[in-house]
């Protein structure tokens, strides 16, 4: 039987949220096709009616997590000033919530380490998320100790991504709180000029 090819799309697009909340929260490794496609509520033998293999499947689920991930943390910007964007995009990547929900949140933290081994089609997906948050995130940072906008911005990444991926690991719930603090002051330092207007310092609170 032949299935139109908006069902396939639609199918399709069900594996791939399926499959970026479940390598988000276990991991690559430990998310197996038959859990995947479980999880799409999908019979597993039509995975490959859909993606070669599930390594292409996760390439395709980073492509899909960039654009996520930039809506996520820059809408809504536009009003606030250049000190407050900053701060307002590391407090929301450097939250509580960001932490507790992995499979909602950013790949960078959660898959980095396993697709340095997943070959050039993940590696070369992940890179271009990278890319394209930093570029997002240099709109909204200054130049500071002789590094460009864009060399700050691709540091502090580097310190969210890392900052998060800790505060997760670790068991103790206060001290993955102070990891998350610290970064967030470290990454966004006129984060607490910010706070000296009522409206910037609900801002600065958000996300603790």
């Amino acid at each position: 039987m032949r299935y139109p090819a908006e069902h396939k799309r639609r199918t399709r697009a069900r594996i791939l949220a399926a499959a970026g909340r479940r390598f988000r929260q276990k991991g690559y490794a430990a998310a197996g096709v038959d859990e995947l496609m479980d999880a799409a509520g999908l019979t597993a033998g039509g995975f490959y009616a859909h993606f070669p293999s599930k390594r292409v499947l996760l390439a395709e689920v980073l492509a899909r997590s960039a654009q996520d991930s930039r809506r996520r943390l820059f809408a809504g910007l536009e009003g606030l000033r250049q000190p407050e964007r900053l701060a307002a995009v590391v407090g929301r990547y450097l939250s509580r919530t960001h932490r507790d929900r992995p499979a909602d949140g950013c790949a960078l933290p959660a898959l980095a380490s396993e697709v340095a081994r997943q070959g050039s089609g993940p590696r070369r997906a992940l890179e271009a998320q990278l890319r394209g948050l930093a570029t997002s995130l240099a709109a909204h940072t200054r130049t500071q100790g002789g590094l460009s906008r864009e060399d700050r911005a691709l540091a502090t990444l580097g310190l969210l991504a890392g900052g998060l991926m800790l505060s997760r690991a670790v068991e103790d719930r206060e001290l993955s709180d102070r990891i998350l603090r610290a970064c967030r002051r470290l990454a966004a330092p006129a984060r607490r000029a910010a706070r000296a207007g009522p409206k910037a310092g609900r801002r600065g609170r958000s996300g603790r």
